[in-house]
């Protein structure tokens, strides 16, 4: 044996082989050297220290058959071994990247299809636990208030998380588990081995006794809003680096996507919404308004455009103008505005860049119903699915305004402001970019005559070329015509 255990035959000779070894070495050694004078045969690989040793024991026989002595051989094949792992860890890597690739595809095959939160989540939990390089997969639900995570739907582990909760440390908190991080960020979070990462620690004994090495903590996050995390766990170390992560990840958004669009299919079909009113008293001064804007300012109508960018069409009274332009500078999420009439009622579009509250409620599929600025003081009226976890709106809107508060939550029947079947063309058949033009052209004027704006400018607001916007607009008019003169209307009384 080599190293600094190397031995010589000046070693050797004269001394009882236990005293003469290494005690580490001689607990390996003696007890299948003296099994070899018993007349045993015996090959095999052991590790001492951070070394791989392959020996050979075998007895030696005089002509009779007796044994007079035995022969030991060792080798180091620690690099043999090392070779042969990585090997092996890349075969287990190819056959989870090919394995994955095939459940991300069928996932996302069949979460298109599935109308509700539910029937997604237990889908991707099925599939990933019934995936061979996967033990076990669960989802669960972010309560910002609470910092908890309530388990929502579990597969592969015996049921053993259902109806969980998790509790979630302060931002940036030393130590945090990789869950809690994945929530912070919106980044996927790799525990490349749970015997040893800190994070795991306070679920590292149930990991081990279901077989769980790796883990990651994949966070569903759609525009400004977090939907939840997956876990996914696997026995294999190092399960989710490289090629595998990007495709995990990849699913989470994918997920994150089709939640995010169910919940709005869902409000917009249902009959009944629940309502949230909001008052907040001087709602700027947060943001370094020196004085409360004068007159009245409201938000009538919300387009989302692309990557958390929106317009909101709206109006200000005279004396309000100049305070509407005073907010742009002031309110971070304010980007410009730009005034459409002169006629002393300020009629005015307004681009707003990932806003903490619209985004969160378009996220869900809710809607602004009301919102007027008079005097400083904000009134919000906010319409979502009942199904939706109206905490996490309430608590987006306490994060930008501490100061607001809920002056009601009721449930009312959803008024019947436009037929039922092209509600559900706007919901399921129009693309969002056919709905973007279709509602910028008609808040902008581009339906009046004369026209108010004109196709070149509405496409500006949009951020795309006027043949797009055309495109997108035929496209929509078309949808919806098709929607109210195929079906037969019943006759009026």
């Amino acid at each position: 044996m080599e190293g600094e255990d190397t031995l010589t035959r000046t070693d050797l000779e004269g001394n009882r082989l236990r005293d003469a070894l290494p005690r580490v070495i001689a607990d390996v050694v003696v007890p299948h050297y003296e099994a070899a004078l018993d007349g045993e045969t015996a090959t095999f690989e052991e590790a001492i220290g951070d070394r791989v040793y392959e020996f050979h024991f075998v007895p030696v026989r005089d002509d009779d058959g007796d044994v007079f002595a035995a022969t030991a051989m060792s080798q180091d094949i620690t690099d043999r071994v090392k070779r042969e792992r990585e090997l092996e860890r890349q075969r287990e890597r190819l056959t989870a990247l090919d394995e994955i690739n095939g459940v991300f595809r069928g996932i996302t095959d069949v979460v298109v299809e599935q109308s509700s939160r539910e029937e997604i989540e237990a889908t991707v939990c099925e599939h990933l636990a019934d995936a061979d390089s996967y033990l076990s997969a669960w989802i669960g639900d972010v309560d910002g208030t609470a910092r908890t995570v309530d388990v929502r739907t579990e597969a592969g582990a015996e049921g053993g998380l259902d109806g969980t909760e998790v509790a979630v440390g302060p931002d940036g908190e030393r130590g945090e588990r990789a869950m809690e991080r994945a929530i912070r960020t919106g980044e996927i979070q790799p525990i490349r081995d749970v015997r040893t990462d800190s994070r795991h620690g306070p679920w590292r004994g149930t990991a081990e006794e279901h077989g769980v090495r790796s883990s990651a903590a994949v966070p569903f996050v759609h525009g400004d809003t977090t939907y939840g995390v997956l876990n996914v766990s696997a026995e294999r170390p190092d399960a989710f680096e490289g090629q595998e992560r990007e495709v995990i990840g990849q699913l989470g958004e994918v997920v994150a996507h089709a939640i995010a669009a169910a919940d709005r299919k869902r409000a917009l079909m249902s009959d009944e919404v629940v309502e949230l009113q909001f008052g907040i008293r001087d709602a700027f001064a947060g943001f370094g308004v020196d004085a409360p804007p004068d007159g009245t300012i409201t938000l009538d109508h919300t387009v989302p455009i692309r990557g958390g960018e929106y317009l909101i069409y709206g109006s200000a009274t005279e004396d309000a103008v100049d305070d509407v332009e005073a907010l742009v500078e002031k309110v971070p999420h304010w980007v410009d505005v730009t005034f459409r009439t002169a006629d002393g009622r300020g009629d005015f579009e307004l681009r707003l860049s990932e806003p903490p509250v619209l985004s969160t409620v378009a996220s869900l599929g809710g809607s602004i119903e009301n919102a007027v600025i008079e005097d400083g003081d904000y009134r919000m009226t906010i319409h979502l699915s009942p199904e939706t976890h109206v905490r996490r709106v309430i608590d987006a809107v306490k994060a930008i305004y501490p100061a607001a508060d809920l002056l009601k939550r009721r449930q009312i029947a959803r008024r019947d402001e436009t037929a039922e079947h092209v509600s559900h063309v706007l919901a399921s058949d129009l693309t969002d970019r056919q709905r973007a033009a279709l509602e910028a052209a008609y808040h902008a004027g581009f339906f009046e005559w004369p026209r108010d704006a004109a196709g070149e400018a509405v496409a500006e607001s949009l951020d795309i070329a006027p043949s797009t916007f055309h495109q997108h607009l035929r496209k929509a008019e078309g949808k919806v015509f098709e929607s109210l003169l195929s079906s037969p209307v019943p006759p009026t009384s």
